[in-house]
């Protein structure tokens, strides 16, 4: 009967084992898709959006004091068919002379477009104005536009029934300083449009906005036909893991709007994202590199999520080993040994104690014997010897439990880490992707194993934790 009982246990620790397994591999989508966010303290970067609401005094207007993106029959006739392209560093753009509107935006460092698929089929896109009156907006973004190159501005210039309007685009090394003028007394909103097409990998992608020290970034699926935020709004747009696509200026209202439209025989929806201003403003299209948003005060748009407190100052040291190396691999692997370094005490302990349990195994196999048929008396003799050798059976599971938000810290340093897109290593084209040959996950789970196999825990229920946690973390890292 005794031995049934064994091996009953054994299957229910088996398949708990399993469950924590799978725990792990699946931690980090359910860790940020649905565990809500902590209150921040001031300065953190990051808010809740009922608090922003209050901050921004969110408000209910009426349809025609927002802008309306036209959809329909009238878009659709006024299709940007003529475009000029001009290249100004690294960036290429299509300009259409109709509405004086960016069709193409490609980064050529990644040869990646920021004008998204969903609004050349909507055909709205990036630069066009509204003023909350139909009319006047038909003419500002479907009208013919003069455009002229200067150097490094680009110049747009509208003139119509009862209005004219000046688009002036001037290149500064990596971003646009845009000035929009009219000869008309309503308050102009400029479009952003809708976030990057690009693999979320567990980012956020959608509107973002910040004010003060606080930065909101909305859900997508909470956004309910327009929501208007007023304010000292410091930056908006949109944001995908690696592209920002919006305006930092002085802006006192952004207004996010969801557009619902069909593609084939689905229903999908998309936010567009404006912005109300009342000074010239730096158009940011591109790329999150952080030395470059450092220089023009957008550091606050790198999403370091709820392990904030860890990722942020792995990130900055990381970042600073690059700036002092060249090297971003280096800068991985001086992080690495820096984060052994700091975790070496715990796992000492943990390994003497492990020394002390292997010391201790032809003890304990005595006790086993002596009282299989009283586990309440094996117990206490269990930890009365554990307490005379001065060891912890647990205390192998100790460093890992410890480290795991460390590790996944590091692993949300790596996925918003731009740069590493462009750096290869070895047979792998790109650190922000995974090894195409899964070699390297494999080799650490087999470390893992091999490390257990080296030194064994006396504990079978440890040691099964240990492979457990080892193949977890192989497909983990695979995936």
């Amino acid at each position: 009967m005794i031995p049934d009982k064994k091996e009953a246990e054994a299957k229910r620790i088996f398949i708990a084992m399993i469950v924590v397994g799978i725990l792990i591999l699946v931690f980090d989508y359910f860790f940020i898709k649905f565990i809500p966010e902590p209150p921040p303290q001031k300065g953190t970067g990051t808010i809740t959006e009922e608090e922003m609401r209050e901050k921004l005094g969110r408000k209910e207007e009426k349809k025609e004091d927002l802008p309306t993106l036209m959809l329909g029959t009238t878009r659709e006739k006024k299709e940007p068919v003529e475009t000029v392209t001009y290249k100004f560093g690294n960036f290429s753009l299509e300009v259409s002379p109709q509405g004086g509107r960016i069709v193409r935006f490609v980064d050529g460092e990644f040869g990646f477009d920021l004008v998204t698929e969903v609004e050349r089929k909507l055909k709205v896109f990036p630069l066009e104005v509204y003023t909350g009156d139909p009319d006047l907006d038909q003419k500002l973004n479907f009208g013919r536009y003069t455009l002229r190159r200067e150097g490094n501005r680009l110049l747009m210039h509208y003139e119509g029934e009862g209005i004219k309007l000046a688009k002036v685009l001037e290149f500064r090394d990596f971003y646009f300083l845009l000035r929009i003028e009219s000869d008309s007394d309503r308050k102009l909103y400029v479009l952003a449009g809708t976030h990057p097409d690009e693999e979320s990998f567990y980012t956020h992608q959608g509107p973002v906005l910040k004010m003060g020290d606080d930065v909101l970034r909305i859900d997508p699926d909470d956004v309910q036909g327009k929501q208007s935020y007023e304010g000292e709004i410091h930056f908006a747009g949109e944001e995908s893991r690696y592209f920002f696509k919006g305006f930092k200026g002085k802006i006192d209202r952004v207004v996010v709007d969801r557009i619902s439209y069909r593609d084939g025989e689905e229903e999908k929806f998309a936010t567009f994202t404006y912005v109300r201003y009342s000074e010239p403003l730096t158009l940011y299209m591109g790329a999150k590199y952080y030395s470059r948003l450092r220089d023009i005060d957008l550091g606050d748009l790198l999403d370091y999520g709820m392990l904030r407190i860890v990722v942020k100052p792995l990130f900055l040291f990381m970042y600073w080993v690059f700036e002092h190396t060249g090297s971003w691999i280096l800068s991985i692997v001086i992080l690495t040994l820096i984060l052994r370094i700091v975790f070496f005490p715990l796992n000492y302990k943990s390994t003497t104690s492990m020394m002390k349990l292997q010391e201790a195994a032809p003890k304990l196999e005595k006790l086993r014997k002596k009282y299989k048929d009283d586990p309440a008396k094996l117990q206490q003799e269990m930890m009365k010897l554990y307490s005379e050798i001065g060891a912890n059976p647990m205390s192998g599971c100790l460093p890992i439990l410890v480290q795991i938000p460390v590790f996944f810290a590091l692993y949300k340093v790596l996925i918003i880490t731009v740069d590493l897109k462009l750096t290869g290593m070895l047979w792998i084209p790109s650190l922000a992707d995974k090894d195409p040959f899964y070699l390297l996950p494999i080799v650490m789970g087999l470390t893992m194993i091999l490390q257990q196999k080296l030194m064994p825990s006396p504990d079978p229920k440890q040691n099964l934790i240990m492979y457990i946690s080892a193949v977890a973390f192989t497909f983990l890292f695979a995936n």
